[in-house]
């Protein structure tokens, strides 16, 4: 039974291949030919990921995917090519999965049109894999456990295209490939099967792939129960739709992600409906309205808002988004998907490039430049799929949305060439960004106020776009905005006006109001503030350009943490803000080029404007931006945007009111609701060259929910009942077995059983740890100065060690940990490395010696660094954490991890040398007076 479309349709499907989507069939055996000629087999390298591969080495752009290319790689931006085996390595995991969706590609035109040729290239792909798979290495994995891949989603995605390639040739030759899949189900689907199922991965992207890849593969194998699991287990396709797409059809990663998981959802959806396994109602709705998302938060330039971890600027205009529409619009009409598809197919002056279908690589995202398309661009599920005939045409009108799950929402004016978004809701999860009230502004094709989304994972850049300060969005004391959802305080849209207010915990103790109101050309914009002490606010506006201020050097200075961001800047000056009045920035366009745009920015008295360089969008370089600074404990800062260069003058009156003079002699005065105000309206007044006031209310309020943005504490693995109560003199001891392995690819026992014992004790003088580690083999310290050439994490990571986390009763109370990474060396001294800010203040001294088969640490932390309270129990509290690395010779990265807290069946696997507070044991040491 076809996996992808009930067994009573496939005769309709091949009426419509045969029929109206021939060039569709035609052009995608037209792919096939240079394929079938080049007779490519599986690349026997297992994939890698590293920080030098795939990337060019001139300009950091990715490098161009040639199917036919493995070992010269080129530039697509400055031309180069280059021989690597960082690239090669990298060109891997796209071939392999290049390849599997090349034979979904022939097995889906034979089973379709009939072709000979392509179902024995098919069969030979698959008959390729049954040979090798197993020989390809489960091991120095990033992402989960895989054998060709270094992820396991990536493998999720292979075995899904394997599974609807050997389905389709066996629906279309029967018994004639029944060794082949005998071959195939024992040797790939069974065992790939098995590795993806040991490791889910709940709240994640990734897991939408691998719920559909179980599904498939249990079904091919035949296995209804675990293809009900598949479907309705807690990580199944039915917890995805529920938990992960949004009760507006969104998923709550962003919109780079949504169309990731989107694709994925769509195959669990296929693959239960036509195996006439049920799928409720409301989640079907749901699923059908993500189709529409991409489309509803377009910029002018039918780019995606690169917000969260979102690859900068991606065009709609691609053959897989046109597909999704289609695939969309065969579950049911709906004008949005079809009049996107008329500005997808019908724009004229779009040119016509070459759509990347060629060397796409099964579903991964590797994103094309802009192109013209037909329905003869699609893809194979489009052939499945999609309507015989296109639905008519609809005209592209969008306007304003609110995608109030999400927590987004976004104004158009001028036909929608003016587009403005504040994004405030959902905080995204491990790809959300702290950015909540982030303000965006495009005018036509020029992103004035942008989000510059996320560069490469591996790179140390990273941390720099998933800053606040990398944001347009309020941050505190110089540290990024803490993890939580903002609320939405108002919306409107009078038909002239429209605007919007929402809220956000942008530090503990500290709410943000912002409130945006946009009219035909320009934006006001007014960022509040309530605070429980004075702090230092600083709203970040990513524009370059002139102003008249005396400007002197200074030095800007974040809280800290790499992802505070302020380790980018350079070049920082700053300069006194006059008070009450506006100062007018001239904005040079983001290519460098001139303007008429302004950012004009009205503060109280004391603040202060910086400017600095920090990086641009990802690929881009370097690139100027302002910050407007107040200390305060609560305040308001006003800013006008205005792109199209309308405005003369901005002004605050005797009365407060903000009041914008148009070019035109037109005069608009904005007065906002006082703060705290449950039903304040935010009040316009809009005066012509004649004198005619109109006057607009718009229910905007200025509010500061006291409950906004709080996250609950993560639920951890509670090692033990009770603190552990150090008397004088007395030592606390514990073993580290296999209840405490965090592993990677191999189990505690395929590890080798690695083992360590843990002391802690106190005495006047110091808080004292010593471990013992058996490993079973001799120890793999990393040298001082080794670099990491995999990814952004420090290189001692993967290598024998041990991470000591701790908190002072003042570190627990604000939820942070001070951190060290203790690596041996060879002359007896032990490298303390601190990773986190709050571990430079706090000395500690360690000590080596080694064993047989291990080594033994002794640590110790001055007692008087820990600024105890002596007077109780809860004062002499601190929280402490020891994890003990453990990598063997022969691996690239860390097996595994024995952590004192315990490892509840954990994984090792983007750990890094972080770590969560919550885990953390309490430990109450003994007054300093004991004896």
């Amino acid at each position: 039974m076809p996996l992808l479309i009930p067994e009573d349709a496939l005769d309709a499907r091949r009426a419509a291949a045969t029929g109206p989507l021939a060039p569709l069939a035609a052009s995608l055996a037209a792919d096939l030919e240079r394929v079938l000629a080049a007779a490519p087999e599986p690349d026997a390298r297992k994939a890698r990921l590293s920080r030098a591969g795939g990337r060019c080495p001139n300009d950091g752009a990715l490098l161009a995917f040639d199917p036919f290319s493995p070992r010269v790689h080129r530039c697509p931006r400055c031309g180069a090519a280059w021989r690597d085996e960082a690239h090669d390595r990298w060109w891997s995991m796209w071939h392999q999965l290049w390849l599997a969706e090349r034979a979904v590609h022939a097995a889906v035109l034979h089973l379709l049109v009939g072709a000979p040729r392509l179902a024995a290239f098919a069969a030979h792909v698959l008959d390729a894999y049954a040979d090798r798979y197993l020989e390809y290495p489960n091991r120095d994995n990033v992402l989960g456990p895989s054998r060709p891949f270094f992820s396991t989603y990536l493998e999720s995605i292979w075995l899904l295209q394997l599974c609807v390639a050997l389905d389709a040739l066996e629906s279309a030759e029967g018994a004639r490939v029944h060794a082949l899949g005998a071959r195939l189900r024992e040797r790939v689907i069974a065992p790939s099967r098995a590795l993806v199922a040991g490791y889910p991965e709940p709240g994640s992207n990734r897991q939408v792939w691998n719920a559909a890849a179980l599904l498939a593969s249990s079904l091919l194998l035949g296995d209804r129960d675990a293809a009900e699991h598949a479907l309705d287990g807690p990580t199944g396709v039915l917890a995805q739709l529920r938990d992960g797409l949004l009760a507006d059809g969104t998923w709550y990663e962003g919109e780079n992600y949504h169309q990731f998981a989107h694709r994925g959802l769509w195959y669990g959806v296929a693959l239960a409906e036509a195996a006439r396994m049920p799928v409720p109602a409301p989640l079907l709705a749901r699923f059908a309205e993500g189709f529409a998302a991409p489309f509803l938060v377009a910029m002018p330039d039918f780019t995606l808002p690169s917000r969260r971890d979102s690859q900068y600027a991606i065009s709609l205009r691609q053959w897989r988004y046109a597909e999704s529409c289609e695939l969309g619009l065969a579950r049911g009409d709906d004008p949005r998907l079809a009049a996107a598809l008329g500005r997808l197919y019908d724009d004229a002056d779009m040119p016509r490039r070459d759509t990347g279908r060629w060397r796409s690589a099964a579903e991964s995202e590797r994103n094309e430049p802009a192109t013209a398309l037909s329905r003869a661009d699609l893809g194979w599920r489009a052939l499945l799929h999609a309507r015989p005939e296109r639905p008519a045409a609809a005209a592209w009108a969008p306007g304003t949305v609110h995608l109030p799950a999400q927590g987004l929402a976004v104004f158009r004016r001028d036909a929608g060439r003016l587009w403005v978004a504040v994004d405030y809701g959902h905080a995204g999860g491990g790809h959300g960004h702290p950015d909540r009230l982030n303000l965006l502004v495009a005018d036509r094709a020029t992103r004035w106020l942008d989000d510059m989304g996320t560069g490469t994972y591996v790179e140390r850049a990273l941390h720099w776009y998933r800053s606040t300060l990398a944001h347009q969005a309020p941050l505190v004391d110089g540290a990024s905005q803490p993890r939580g959802d903002g609320v939405l305080l108002g919306l409107a849209d009078d038909g002239t006006l429209s605007g919007i207010a929402a809220a956000a915990r942008v530090a503990p103790g500290v709410i943000g109001a912002r409130t945006v109101v946009v009219d035909e050309a320009c934006v006001v914009d007014r960022l509040a503030w309530s605070a429980d002490d004075v702090v230092t606010l600083d709203l970040p506006y990513h524009v370059d350009g002139e102003c008249m201020l005396p400007w002197e050097p200074g030095i800007v200075i974040g809280a800290g943490e790499l992802e505070d961001g302020f380790d980018f800047v350079e070049g920082a000056e700053r300069a006194t803000m006059p008070a009450g009045a506006a100062v007018r920035l001239a904005l040079r366009a983001p290519d460098g080029g001139a303007s008429h745009a302004a950012l004009w920015l009205v503060a109280p008295d004391g603040a202060e404007l910086w400017r600095a360089t920090a990086p641009g969008a990802p690929g881009a370089g370097p690139r100027r931006f302002h910050v407007v600074r107040r200390r305060a404990a609560e305040g308001a800062l006003l800013a006008v945007v205005d792109p199209r260069g309308v405005v003369a003058d901005v002004a605050r009156s005797d009365d407060k009111a903000l009041v914008v003079t148009r070019r035109d002699g037109r005069v608009t005065e904005h007065r906002p609701p006082a703060a705290g105000d449950a039903d304040g309206e935010w009040e316009v007044r809009v005066r012509d060259r004649a004198g005619d006031e109109t006057r607009h209310r718009l229910a905007l309020p200025t509010r500061f929910p006291p409950d906004v943005g709080l996250v609950p504490q993560p639920t951890v693995h509670a090692a033990m009942e009770g603190p552990i109560v150090l008397g004088a003199g007395d030592a606390w001891r514990t073993s580290l077995d296999e209840a405490h392995y965090r592993r990677s690819e191999e189990s505690w026992s395929e590890a080798g059983r690695p083992t360590g014992t843990v002391c802690l004790s106190a005495d006047a003088d110091a808080l004292h740890v010593e471990l013992t580690v058996a490993l079973g083999r001799p120890p793999a310290f990393v040298p001082a100065g080794t670099d990491n050439p995999l990814d952004n994490e420090r290189a001692e990571v993967n290598g024998d060690g041990v991470q000591l986390h701790l908190a002072t009763p003042a570190l627990h109370a604000a939820g942070t940990l001070a951190g060290w990474l203790l690596v041996p060396d060879r002359d007896g001294t032990v490298r303390a490395i601190p990773t986190t800010p709050a571990a430079a203040s706090i000395p500690v001294d360690a000590r080596w010696t080694p064993g047989d088969a291990g080594y033994a640490l002794a640590i110790a932390v001055p007692r008087a660094a820990l600024a105890l309270d002596d007077a109780d129990d809860a004062g002499r509290t601190v929280r402490v954490d020891v994890l003990v690395n453990e990598m063997p010779a022969g691996r690239e990265r860390r097996r595994g991890q024995l952590v004192l807290s315990g490892a509840a069946g954990g994984f090792v696997y983007l750990q890094g040398d972080r770590h969560v507070a919550a885990r953390c044991l309490p430990v109450v040491l003994p007054p300093p007076s004991a004896r």
